[in-house]
């Protein structure tokens, strides 16, 4: 009986295993072509049982399997060799021209020698298991899947594109201002952090002696390579927005044309790497995918972060480039100060259906720089994890607190366009500060229970679960190697399952479940009782001997209120020029708050809305009039007051050159109604250091340095404005509006307009006649940037000037020579009467009235007539033959002239 029973298990399963295996029938060989093979088609579950190696996972249930020995050991239908389509990526198409494809093997040697017996030449080694090769498509099918060597072959796009533009830095959106206040030590000091881009501006006000040099730097240096620099640690030398998060950090570049992971020597002291760069859509996991996964696998302390593009508008699954469909790596979204999706913010899942982009930050311009914003907030936790431990974090460990610590944003839990939320700094940092965090490791089959206790009145406690996973196969239909799930149980046995998503519908909501293809799941509880909680993690199933796991968990307490934007220090507006939305947290429900200011530290308030929805956590708050003050915020919850700390309300002065000449620069400013003084700030080596105090509105130096202004009000600075730059030499050298022009018939009138007075002795009009030189006209009593001369004996023609201005050390400033054409009494006046046959002939008249112009040549033959619509007007002669001509002009008025001119 019990031999008749496993024979109609095996024969059930046999026959479910054939129905199943219907979807991938175009990878299983023919019966007449089995043979001696080294690669099978099995069900994942048999692949787990039996310990053979998974090659390439097809989907949930299926797989490929390598095991030499196994045609010895088949087992009636659920072990089939395949053939060797199986080796190509799901988005080959047919071509003829040739085309790039990527090879992946386990000898490079035996690859390069197959390749050459099937006349494939033109190979490029890019590792150690790695090459590239030209093909078209028939060679592909028809010789090279069959050669032994090869394990698989992608086509993917190595040419990388930018993603965003230009700096908008606004450090409320994720609370990197709440994080200076409470760990004001964190400024990514001692930290390194790789940019993989072009090459960025050394020279540049906000990232002077930032280089640590590598071998691996572009030679290209780039405005986005700049930018994203400064992003992530900008001295803040130039502006509020060139301030980055990190701004302490050192940077080491590496050369973006190379899309693979750097040489791990390369990147010695780095534990960070940006990523602001997108190639094109590609939703399959190829060579890069794979080297990302492997070398984060092999280096558990690094992290790469990826922006996501810049593709959102296309839809769903627009990430842009095949290295951020990897699993260990972090891929990031952007989201506008109202903590809205940009439309261009490419979404997800990922290939396999995994959650991506994992996380989102502030930024209007594009990903690159919200990508930027997270790498340099990812440096300040490395820093005080480290401060902490003395040991380094995790990139397991820094997924997890990152997401455990990020605001939900868009549906309940997890979704395909905001990931997880949108990342807080300071929640990221309280996490590492007080320990909420958990590691560990597991076998297959093992589970670990970890404790916590959750106190009473507490609300939404989440925890999250993250791992560092071993590199999929290349084109593996699902990339998850090591499976671990995640389940959050009670002492009453109530078990909680984190959130999935359904890939093939992206829009709808997260639901509860057993996930089988992300690395990162995550348990949320809204109304948890008070008492202990086990944190349950099952080793699924673990190829190696054991798996590394990171867990964070938080959770709030009712009736809570902090504020976010402004705390201490905080500027408001931000960059003392664009409003950004007042931010709170808080657990209260139910009810509206009062939101009130006061200028006067809190005699007097004024409210500035009677009714305020808690949950919204934000509010669009801007002044009716620019007031440069001391401020305090309240919000009035059930009669108890909520008061913000202290903080700056000021503007940018709206710095500008005034005069840039002879080594010497002018700058003026705003001068705002109740600031009496200014500090100026000179910048010395890579920091801004106090000069002096002013009462004016105006500055001059002389030393080529760059200064900035800060208006200074009830004893207390306010926000830094843009610095100056170093100005082209000349470049605003006195003179900056001149003009001559025939006044009331009988004179010339000279107009001239200054950029500044400085250091002017006298102004001097010289009109300049046959080469010679006279001054005609002084002003001694200089007191406006605006002033006219008059000469009232213009000789008749091309009168000409120049304007000198004498400076007090009796150096000459000129403008340049000005012309004006007086006609005296003619009605006409023709220049230049001897011309070639490229230039224009222009004729002035004295008054604007309709007349015509008529050319005749020496035999009186008419050769050009031409109207007089304007007081100036030009004649083209540019087919007119070399020779001596006779002009006649005739007014509407009767008035006649004649002339003549030559041709040369």
């Amino acid at each position: 009986m019990k031999k008749q029973i496993i024979f109609l298990f095996l024969m059930m399963t046999t026959i479910c295993f054939s129905q199943a295996t219907e979807k991938w029938s175009q990878y299983i060989k023919k019966e007449s072509d089995k043979k001696s093979e080294k690669y099978y088609f099995t069900s994942l579950e048999n692949a787990h049982q039996k310990k053979y190696k998974v090659v390439k996972k097809l989907d949930s249930t299926f797989c490929i399997v390598e095991e030499e020995n196994l045609k010895h050991n088949l087992h009636s239908q659920i072990v089939q060799p395949v053939n060797n389509l199986w080796k190509l990526p799901s988005n080959f198409s047919n071509h003829k021209q040739e085309k790039q494809y990527i090879i992946s093997t386990d000898s490079i040697k035996g690859l390069i020698r197959e390749l050459k017996t099937i006349n494939i030449s033109n190979i490029t080694i890019l590792d150690s298991r790695l090459v590239a090769i030209k093909s078209d498509s028939e060679k592909i099918i028809n010789s090279v899947i069959a050669l032994k060597n090869v394990l698989s072959i992608t086509r993917e796009s190595f040419e990388p594109k930018t993603e965003s533009k230009i700096i908008d830095q606004n450090f409320s959106i994720n609370s990197i201002n709440k994080a200076y206040k409470n760990f004001p030590l964190l400024t990514g000091e001692d930290e390194i952090v790789a940019i993989k881009d072009d090459f960025f501006d050394v020279n540049d006000v906000d990232l002077l002696n930032k280089l640590i040099p590598s071998a691996i730097q572009s030679s290209t240096v780039s405005n986005h390579a700049t930018a994203m620099a400064t992003i992530v640690s900008g001295l803040g030398n130039s502006a509020a927005s060139g301030k980055g998060v990190a701004f302490k950090a050192k940077i080491k570049s590496s050369d973006f044309l190379n899309l693979y992971p750097d040489e791990i020597t390369a990147l010695q002291d780095v534990f960070t790497q940006n990523h602001s760069y997108g190639t094109v859509i590609e939703n399959f996991y190829g060579s890069l995918a794979n080297r990302y996964d492997t070398q984060l696998s092999e280096n558990p302390s690094l992290t790469h972060c990826f922006s996501s593009g810049n593709n959102g508008l296309q839809g769903y699954q627009s990430l842009t480039g095949n290295f951020k469909q990897s699993k260990n790596t972090i891929t990031f979204g952007c989201i506008d100060q109202n903590e809205v999706i940009m439309p261009f913010s490419s979404k997800g899942p990922a290939y396999d259906g995994r959650i991506k982009p994992e996380l989102v930050a502030f930024s209007t311009q594009g990903t690159s720089n919200s990508t930027a914003l997270a790498t340099g907030i990812i440096t300040l936790m490395k820093q005080c994890y480290k401060t902490i431990t003395n040991t380094a974090l995790s990139n397991a460990l820094t997924k997890a607190i990152l997401i455990n610590s990020a605001k939900d944003l868009g549906n309940i839990g997890p979704d395909f366009t905001y990931g997880y939320g949108n990342i807080d700094a300071y929640k990221s940092l309280k996490t590492i500060s007080e320990n909420r965090i958990v590691t560990g490791n597991l076998a297959s089959g093992q589970t670990n229970s970890h404790s916590i206790i959750v106190p009473q009145n507490a609300k939404n406690l989440k925890i999250t679960l993250a791992w560092n996973d071993l590199p999929a196969a290349i084109n593996s239909n699902i990339s998850l190697v090591n499976d671990l799930d995640l389940e959050v149980t009670t002492t009453d046995n109530a078990t909680f399952l984190p959130w999935i998503l359904n890939p093939d519908i992206p829009e709808k909501q997260a639901v509860r479940g057993k996930d089988k293809i992300n690395t990162i799941e995550q348990v949320t509880i809204e109304k948890p009782v008070a008492g202990p909680y086990n944190i349950n993690v099952i080793g699924s199933y673990i190829s190696n001997n054991s798996q590394d796991y990171s867990i964070a968990y938080e959770y709030e307490l009712e009736n809570q209120f902090e504020w976010n934007y402004p705390v201490s220090n905080d500027n408001f507006p931000y960059d003392g020029k664009t409003p950004s939305p007042l931010k709170w947290t808080s657990s209260f429900s139910g009810v509206a708050g009062q939101l009130s200011i006061t200028y006067d530290d809190g005699k007097t308030w004024e409210i500035i809305t009677n009714s305020i929805n808690l949950d919204n956590q934000q509010f669009a708050y801007t002044p009716s009039e620019q007031k440069f003050s001391k401020a305090k915020l309240k919000m009035t919850i059930n009669n108890t007051d909520y008061i913000s700390d202290s903080f700056i309300i000021s503007y940018d002065l709206n710095i500008n050159a005034s005069l840039v000449c002879d080594g010497t620069t002018e700058i003026n400013w705003d001068k705002p109604a109740n600031v009496s003084s200014f500090n100026v700030y000179q910048l010395i080596n890579d920091h801004f250091e106090f000069k002096e105090q002013t009462t004016q509105t105006n500055y001059i130096y002389t030393d080529a340095t760059i200064y900035t202004v800060v208006p200074v009000f009830e004893n207390s600075e306010g926000i830094k404005s843009e610095s100056t730059l170093r100005y082209a030499q000349n470049s605003n050298c006195y003179f900056e509006l001149t003009a001559a022009e025939v006044y009331q018939e009988n004179n010339v009138k000279i107009d001239a307009s200054l950029f500044s007075l400085y250091n002017i002795k006298r102004i001097e009009l010289v009109k300049i006649n046959n080469e010679q030189e006279n001054v005609i006209s002084t002003i001694n009593d200089i007191s406006s940037k605006t002033f006219s001369f008059l000469d009232t004996a213009p000789i008749k023609g091309s009168n000409r000037y120049k304007i000198n201005i004498i400076l007090e050390n009796n150096k000459v400033i000129s403008s340049l020579t000005l012309d004006a054409h007086y006609l005296g009494q003619d009605s006409f006046f023709v220049y230049p009467t001897l011309l070639s046959k490229n230039e224009m002939l222009t004729i002035e008249t004295q008054k604007e009235e309709n007349a015509i112009f008529y050319l005749y040549d020496i035999s009186g033959q008419n050769t050009i007539t031409s109207p007089l619509l304007s007081e100036t007007n030009i004649v083209n002669l540019k087919n007119t033959a070399s020779g001596i001509y006779i002009y006649k002009i005739i007014s509407s008025s009767g008035k006649i002239q004649t002339g003549k001119i030559a041709v040369l």
